[in-house]
C-alpha cells in the first residue's frame, strides 16, 4: 500500500433540505451518524448547518475504509431514503487534508488537490506571520493555555476566511500546475 492509501480521508456530504422537511431530515441525519459510528475505520464526524444547507463530514482512517462504508447496503439505503427530503444533494467530496483551504470561493473543488508539499508550504507561509504577530500583541500576563486558545482561534479564523482564499486565488496556477488551465 502507498502512503496515500493509508492516509486519513474526509468525505463532505452537502445537502439542501426541502421546506418543511427539517424534522424528518434531522431524524435521518441521526440515523446516518449512528450507522457511521458502528462502521470500522470511522474516526469522527461533524455536521455544520446554515438554514436549509447541511454539511456532513465523516473522517475515515483511509480510502479503503471510506469506500467500504460508501458501498455498504445500509449506507446506500440511507442515502436513497433522504432523497425525498432534499432539494439537492451530491454524492460527496472526498478530502484528505488541507485542500479545502485551496478551493477558490464560488468554485467547485478541483478533482485533484494540489501536491501536499505545496499546500503545506503555502499554509506555513500564511500561518507563520500570524503566529509571530499574535505572540507580539498577546499580553505577557495572559496564562499560556488562554493565550494558546485565543491565538489559534484567531489564526484559524483568519486563515479560513481571509488569508487562504486570497492566497488560493493568487497562487492557483502554481498550486495546480497544468490542471489550472483545464
Amino acid at each position: 500500500m502507498t502512503d496515500a492509501s493509508l492516509a486519513a480521508v474526509k468525505i463532505v456530504l452537502e445537502r439542501r433540505v426541502r421546506p418543511g422537511a427539517h424534522r424528518s431530515f434531522e431524524k435521518w441525519l441521526q440515523a446516518l451518524l449512528a450507522q457511521a459510528a458502528t462502521f470500522p475505520g470511522l474516526q469522527g464526524s461533524s455536521v455544520l448547518s446554515a438554514r436549509d444547507d447541511y454539511f456532513i463530514m465523516l473522517r475515515f482512517g483511509n480510502q479503503a475504509d471510506l469506500e467500504r462504508w460508501q458501498r455498504s447496503p445500509e449506507v446506500l439505503d440511507l442515502l436513497a431514503a433522504a432523497a425525498p427530503l432534499l432539494t439537492s444533494g451530491e454524492a460527496g467530496h472526498v478530502r484528505t487534508g488541507l485542500e479545502t483551504w485551496f478551493t477558490l470561493p464560488g468554485q467547485r473543488p478541483p478533482a485533484v488537490a494540489p501536491p501536499r508539499w505545496k499546500m503545506a508550504l503555502v499554509t506555513w507561509c500564511a500561518l507563520s506571520p500570524q503566529v509571530i504577530a499574535l505572540l507580539v500583541v498577546m499580553p505577557s500576563w495572559v496564562p499560556l493555555p488562554v493565550a494558546a486558545v485565543v491565538s489559534t482561534a484567531v489564526a484559524v479564523a483568519l486563515l479560513t476566511w481571509v488569508v487562504m482564499p486570497r492566497l488560493a486565488r493568487l497562487l492557483h496556477r502554481w498550486l495546480h500546475g497544468e490542471r489550472a488551465q483545464q
